[in-house]
């Protein structure tokens, strides 16, 4: 195969799939950054999975600038949402051997949100975006573990923003999900990935329930309101839910979160950048529920208070557990009266 992946973010996702990618064989470089990419480059990087750890030798980075790119390449951005813009202005006008820039080079998105497909549209040719479900834990720099088994994770992509209107981004998202198919991963191209992409954010709105203190019944009031907010304004701004039960042709059971000794819990990806003191995805997650309210002229006051109460949390760089549920309810009634 002369087809390579420069994975760019090595958190739960990224890891994930560079480790596929190298055990299947498929040329890969993981690019990383600060704590994590010294502990990879020095140490390798530690995966563990159903209860094995394993030590991989996958090539590693840490800069854009060490990166000789290939005409080949394949990107894959697995940063956070919040990172993408810099990221994207970052690696976009890189030189390409034999002619052209990386802008000409095909990518994947793994991002959680609405907001990554967009915006690398302004800067790449061929945009692929993706729908990644994987248990993995992030907070050792250089180390992760996924939960998932025997297949490392899920992943549905697709054209942006269709395959019907990008049909070389198509057929670009085939030939990825064969690849990741070989690499241990669940993996199905679909024509419409929106439809996903829309659907995965009525889960990710309640990542952040896991960084706020309170009892089963009061976070179960949150995570109702966010919910509703969330159908009512997706809807409203035009956007249809993909139903995985009916539409997945893969099972998924083959990736199911197993117990992994005393290793049983698992807390999301919010919970995991928090733990870290490693900025908050809030801002793209109930923020974009919030940016699409005002831009339609629909109330969002509990997405709104959730992103406020969060928000200058990461920017004080508290820890999960800081701020009360009932913070947020107080917050949010209050601006709907």
């Amino acid at each position: 195969m002369t087809r390579r992946y420069v994975v760019v973010g090595a958190g739960g996702v990224g890891a994930g799939l560079a480790a596929g990618f190298d055990e299947a064989g498929i040329p890969v470089v993981l690019v990383s950054r600060g704590h994590t990419y010294e502990a990879i480059r020095e140490r390798g990087l530690r995966y563990r999975q159903a209860g094995v750890t394993r030590t991989l030798d996958v090539e590693v980075v840490g800069s854009p600038d060490d990166v000789k790119l290939r005409p080949d390449d394949v990107l894959v951005f697995a940063t956070k949402s919040q990172d993408v813009h810099a990221t994207f202005a970052d690696w976009a006008w890189r030189a390409v051997e034999g002619g052209g820039t990386a802008a000409q080079l095909p990518v994947l998105l793994t991002q959680n949100g609405l907001e990554a497909e967009r915006a690398a549209l302004r800067f790449f040719d061929t945009v692929v975006g993706g729908v990644a479900l994987i248990a993995a834990r992030h907070v050792v720099p250089g180390e992760v573990e996924v939960l998932n088994a025997p297949r490392i994770g899920q992943l549905v992509l697709g054209a942006f923003p269709s395959a019907a209107l990008a049909p070389g981004a198509a057929a670009v998202a085939d030939r990825i999900a064969a690849d990741l198919v070989e690499a241990n991963w669940l993996a199905q191209a679909v024509p419409e990935i929106g439809r996903w992409l829309a659907w995965k954010v009525t889960v990710n709105a309640t990542f952040a329930l896991s960084v706020l203190d309170g009892d089963r019944a009061e976070l179960a009031e949150l995570r109702g309101h966010l919910l509703s907010e969330v159908q009512a304004v997706l809807t409203a701004a035009g956007y249809a839910f993909a139903d995985p039960e009916s539409e997945r042709t893969f099972d998924p059971a083959q990736a199911a979160v197993v117990a992994d000794g005393e290793r049983t819990g698992h807390q999301p990806s919010t919970w995991q950048s928090f733990a870290r003191g490693s900025g908050s995805e809030v801002d793209y997650l109930n923020g974009e529920v919030v940016l699409l309210a005002r831009l339609h002229g629909l109330p969002a006051p509990y997405n709104t208070a959730l992103q406020r109460v969060l928000g200058r949390s990461a920017a004080l760089g508290e820890a999960p557990g800081t701020h009360h549920v009932r913070e947020v309810l107080d917050l949010a009634v209050a601006a709907d009266t």
